[in-house]
């Protein structure tokens, strides 16, 4: 349960970084579009929090579970992202981070 809220957080912050790095939806979460680097920079975090969620993942499963896992995992977090953008855009820097409050005790219980 703890490997599956590590890795929905992480994979949750992804999707919200890769979804920053969109003109429409950083409109919605900003207000404003960011420079162009902001958007590189945003595409390239959500891209490394999805291959760590994908790690956390296979952590404590076979390659091939894992793997299923992870995507299910991407199922759950894409549509929760896709939920709060279409309803809460105006409150995603409070579910951010809520988000990495859940991901920083998660972490710190599979450590434990």
């Amino acid at each position: 349960m703890i490997f599956f809220l590590l890795a929905w957080s992480i994979a949750t912050l992804g999707f919200i970084a890769l979804a920053s790095s969109m003109s429409k939806h950083q409109k919605q979460i900003f207000d404003r579009e960011l420079s162009a680097g902001q958007s590189q920079i945003a595409t390239l975090l959500g891209w490394f929090l999805l291959i760590i969620s994908l790690i956390i993942s296979l952590i404590p499963y076979t390659l091939s579970n894992g793997i299923s896992y992870w995507v299910g995992v991407l199922t759950f977090s894409a549509l929760f992202v896709g939920l709060n953008l279409s309803y809460y855009a105006h409150k995603m820097k409070y579910i951010t981070i809520i988000i990495i409050a859940i991901a920083l005790i998660s972490a710190i219980i599979c450590l434990l």
